[in-house]
This record gives structure tokens, sequence and C-alpha cells, in this order.
């Protein structure tokens, strides 16, 4: 795993000195080794790789910092084919690469490592842009063909690697984090975009391919971008398409693909284990890690120590059923640190708070491994959220007249207080499908736009309400099936699972240099998924009975049926008490970041409300307070 970077200009230039600091932004992803190279289509003496900031002018400038997994000691990057005409900086891993290989030479080609790497820049020479149907694995990557003076940009099927690129001044720039673009004068920090910020409020993260700064983009999943002649073009090669048209399903074939899955994700030169919380997902990829590995599988999980959100018992049950190696870390709210440097790694507001989570175990976890597998995806693919279950209730809620939900929901919150159900917001939030889809209970849905946003701010998103605002809507549109479940499957995985899950995870767990893959996310095991109906995945009214079903030979009976937890914290808890002062001085002492968006007086509303019980606002009080700590690490 790895941090790319590069500049592209239509004149050769003096970019050294910049590719160099957008690299050394990304240490953490690449703390093993790091490369440069400048290449120019008129240059007379042949390029080469160089640990040194290059000095030369020229057209191109390719950046990397590596995280070694496999063939350790070659492999070095920025890496070139055999004459040195095709160049790659490549963040990732191609889990076929041996296959790749193999294909490859009997076409004639000639290998150097033993690496994932080199395989890119045959591919490109076999097949050009064609190259990443054939690739299995998680991936963003730049090849810049000197001939042809062509760069390509590519990103995986699900976007677990992120790339983020803009263009100014006749130069093109990319790196895999925002922070690294922002070490370049040219980024337009101040040129907020008021559709990613309304996104933002709405979803607690910004949908690709916007970002929160006019003119930067992040390249959606399943996509490649090519540059030439100073004009970009992107491909969507590959996207999850939900049809459901199967009923039954060989649950034996479906074992066998996951485990496929697992087997090539276990492919590494440093140790590996595996992230096991007490839910299915996880401890399903970890059953079959232990099926497949000689050595006993080493497991870590997380500890809150609070009863309703902490998963560490069932984690030890899962642990001492299978026999792992087990390692439990326990986390306490004192995280003010923690939250501050992924502001900063994330680059731009980021809300799910978990994040704080993820770091923290796989900073714990890197002290023993180099590689966590996860459980990523299971929810998106085989139904495996509440909300699913309950659009009938959204609906019914939701043709309550507007005028009357206020009252309906607070007599319903006299009844159900410090339940953590928060069933008043619910209620507001309530819609049918795929509008509840934009009406997030915990965040601004409509009701809290109506109030908190600020006029000005209300009428940019009025006249720009058809240029790419609710993004949630038009993923469900365009989705493969009539099925209602399966169009919303479909949007969670274009939307959700990319641009919060595995931004979280990647951004999260390299920031303590640990790569995590995750083997859902194989997109083998992806379009199976997607062929089979949501009914099936949801039968008697079950969230993903069919890994249930797998997990009846593998796991603890109690396990299998217990409700869904998920990788959460009592922040409402901490933000009433540890955290209080803290979240305050972080709203309030930077007024500045939010208030071009938010009514001063409805921010004190809120907070007041949460502090007092009234009402559970942490996740929007959350929301302002990452854009507080986003101030000052804007550079």
């Amino acid at each position: 795993m790895c941090g790319i970077a590069g500049i592209l200009s239509d004149h050769p230039e003096h970019y050294g000195e910049q590719v160099t600091k957008m690299t050394e932004a990304m240490i953490h992803r690449g703390p093993d080794d790091w490369g440069y190279v400048a290449l120019d289509p008129t240059a007379k003496t042949e390029p080469v790789r160089t640990k040194q900031t290059p000095t030369e002018s020229a057209r191109v400038f390719l950046g990397h910092r590596r995280l070694a997994i496999i063939d350790l000691k070659g492999s070095a990057q920025p890496l070139a084919n055999r004459n040195n005409t095709v160049w790659v900086t490549f963040n990732g891993e191609i889990y076929n690469y041996r296959q790749l290989r193999q294909c490859l030479t009997l076409k004639g080609h000639i290998f150097r490592d033993e690496g994932d790497t080199e395989v890119l820049v045959h591919l490109w020479e076999e097949y050009g842009e064609k190259m990443v149907d054939h690739l299995i694995g998680m991936f963003a990557f730049a090849i810049y063909d000197i001939k042809q003076d062509v760069l390509l940009l590519a990103r995986d099927r699900f976007g677990q690697k992120p790339l983020f690129y803009m263009e100014q001044n006749g130069c093109f720039y990319f790196a895999s984090e925002l922070q690294a673009l922002k070490k370049l004068n040219a980024i337009p920090i101040n040129d907020i975009d008021n559709i990613a910020m309304a996104q933002y409020f709405r979803y607690g993260y910004i949908p690709s391919p916007r970002t929160l700064y006019k003119g930067v983009s992040s390249l959606k999943p399943g996509h490649t971008l090519l540059r030439h002649k100073g004009h970009s073009s992107q491909t969507c090669y590959w996207r999850p398409q939900v049809t459901g048209e199967e009923r039954d399903v060989d649950m034996c074939q479906l074992q066998e693909i996951i485990d496929k899955a697992v087997k090539s994700r276990l492919i590494s030169d440093v140790p590996l284990g595996t992230f096991l919380s007490g839910g299915i997902d996880s401890s399903l990829i970890t059953a079959s890690m232990v099926r497949q590995k000689d050595d006993p599988v080493k497991t870590f999980t997380i500890s809150t120590g609070n009863s309703w959100c902490d998963e560490s018992r069932e984690a030890q049950l899962i642990a001492d059923h299978l026999d792992t190696k087990h390692h439990t870390f326990n986390v306490t709210p004192d995280f003010v640190e923690i939250s501050a440097k992924l502001a900063k790694h994330y680059g731009q507001p980021f809300a799910d708070p978990s994040a704080v989570l993820t770091y923290y175990v796989s900073r714990e976890t890197k002290k023993h491994v180099t590689v966590a597998l996860t459980g990523d995806g299971g929810d998106e693919l085989f139904g495996g959220y509440g909300s699913y279950m309950n659009s009938a209730k959204y609906a019914i809620f939701g043709n309550i007249p507007r005028f009357a939900r206020p009252a309906v929901a607070n007599f319903a919150d006299f009844f159900m207080r410090n339940s953590h159900s928060n069933v008043k917001d619910a209620i507001l939030a309530a819609r049918r499908i795929p509008e509840k889809g934009e009406n997030i209970s915990v965040l601004y849905h409509q009701y809290w736009q109506n109030r908190v946003f600020s006029s000005e701010f209300k009428k940019t998103l009025t006249a720009a309400e058809e240029i790419d605002n609710e993004k949630f809507i038009s993923y469900f549109n365009a989705a493969s099936s009539d099925d209602v479940m399966d169009r919303w499957m479909e949007a969670d995985q274009r939307m959700y699972l990319p641009d919060d899950i595995l931004t979280k995870v990647d951004i999260a767990s390299m920031a303590a240099s640990l790569e995590c893959r995750a083997p859902f996310l194989d997109h083998r095991v992806a379009e199976f998924a997607n062929r089979i109906s949501s009914r099936t995945k949801l039968k008697n009214n079950t969230t993903k009975y069919l890994l249930k079903q797998l997990a009846k030979t593998e796991l603890p009976q109690e396990i299998i049926n217990r409700p869904k937890t998920g990788f959460s914290m009592p922040l409402d808890e901490w933000m009433r008490g540890d955290l209080k002062d803290w979240c305050y001085s972080t709203i309030f002492d930077n007024i500045s970041t939010w208030e071009p968006y938010l009514k001063k007086d409805e921010v004190k509303m809120l907070w007041k409300q949460h502090i007092t019980e009234e009402c559970n606002h942490s996740a929007r009080l959350w929301q302002i307070a990452v854009m507080g700590m986003m101030k000052g690490v804007e550079r």
C-alpha cells in the first residue's frame, strides 16, 4: 500500500520540488521507501528513478511513497518497463498478478521483479486503457507512456483506494490524498463548492467526484482518466449492478467464491491478520482465513467499555471458537489529538466518528501485523442494514402531514426518551424511498435544513438543485432493477460504501501505515451477490439471511442472530461528559468555518438541547466540530 503523486504540464518546467512536497506529505502511506522520476518525450537522455528531488526540467513528474508488502527488496517505484518508455506509480494490491504475469510471459513480455507492480506496465503495453478489465484487486495508479505522451489514471471498481486530481494553468496534478495537493499553492482552499458542502451536511461525507474545493475532483470508483495533449476523457469500466434476478442460491458456490477471495488476499511477504468484531461479516472472513492458514490467525478488536455499543465480548467468544490469537484494545474518549490528526488526513470534512475507532484499532494492530483483512462490503452486498427492513415504516410516517409531524414526533419522543432510538428524528426524517436516502435521521434532514441552514446558503442550493445535489436519488433512479430494495442496495454500493465506509477505512488505516483488504469487495463476489434478489437476502424479515446461513456451520449460535451493533461509540455521552469542553470550544471558537452555512443561534440551540438531553444532536454537532478542526490544517 502506498501514496502516489504526480504533475503533468503542457511545457517542460522545474516541478521536482513540488512533487517531492506532495509525496512527503504522505509518508504515513509509505514509510518504507520513496522515489521520483522526471519524464519528457523530447528528452535525449534515458529517464532514471531517483530518491533525490528531481532538478531537471520535464513535462511529467511522478512520485511514490511505499509501504512494502510484496517483493520487499524489489519493485521500487516509480517503476518502468524494460526500455524505460512506460512508467507507473501505484497504490494498492493486484491479487491475480501471478496469473497475469504468466499470461504476459507467454506473450513475450520479460519481467525483472517479483511483485505485482511490474505487471501494470506490461498490461498497458498489451491492452492499453482496457488493462483494467484484467485486474483483480484494489488500486489507484498513474501510467505515463513517453512515446504516446499519454497519462492514464485508474481507480479500482469499488474505490477502495483514493485518487484526487485538479487542473490549473496548464498543469494537471494528482495524488492519493487531498493534503498532498494542499502542498501546492494552486489548490483553491478558499473557493468552496456549496453543493459539496450541502452534501456533507446531508450525508456526513462528500460523494465523488466532488470535493469541498472547486476544481478539485475525486476520480470515481471503476473509472479511468486518459490525459492526452491537454485534454482529459473519462471512462466507466465497471459499476455495481444489483439486478436481483436470482431467487435460488447455491450456498456451496457462495462459500467457495468467498473462500477464493479470502485466499487471494492472503498473499503477503509481511505478517497479516484480521479485524474481528462481534458481527457476521468479519467473523466469516476470519473463519475462512482460519481454514486456509496453517499457523494461528491473529485477530484484533476494540472495546469502548460501553455495553450497548461494545462488541469485544462477542469478538472474544468468536476468537475462542475459532481458536485465533486474539487481541483486544481498550479505547477511552481521550481522542482529541487523533481527531485533529484525521481531519488533516481526510483533507475535507468527513464526519463518520467511527474513523477514530478505526484509527485506534489500526494503530494497535500495526504493532503486530502490516496487513489486516476486514468484513467491509458485507452489509451493502447482502442486505445488512436495518433500514432496508424499515422502508414501510418510513413511508407510513412520511405520510403524516408536515405541519403535524413535529407534534407527532414530540409525542412519540416523550414515551421513548433515553432509549437510544432517537424516535423524534426518525419521524421527522421519514420519507418514501428514495427521498429517505436524502434524509438521514441523525444528520441534517429536511426539517433541520429548513431550521438551521442560513438563508444565503439555501438560496445557492435552490439555484443549483438540478446539478448533482440529490446524489442518492440520482443513483437510485439509475439503478439496474425495478425492485426498490435492489435499487437501494445498488445506490449504497455506488455512494455510501465507497465515499463513507471505504474512505474511512483507507485514510484511518493508512494514517497508521496499515493495509486493509476486503474479500467481500472482490468484484466476483459482488457480481455473484448482486444477481441475488433482495427478497432472498432479506428472507424471513432477516438482514443478511444468506451470510447467517453460512455462519450456522462456522460460528457460535448466540452470535448469528444477535442485533447488529456496528463499529460505533457513545459519542452522545462523551460530548456531554469528558469531551464537552473540547467540543464546545472546537465549535464555537471556530464560528467562521461554518457560519456562512448555518445560523449561529440555531447551532447554539442544537448544543443546548443536546447537553440537556432534550434531543440527541451528537452527529449534527460532530459535523460542525469536524469543520472547526479543519481550521489550521488547510496547508
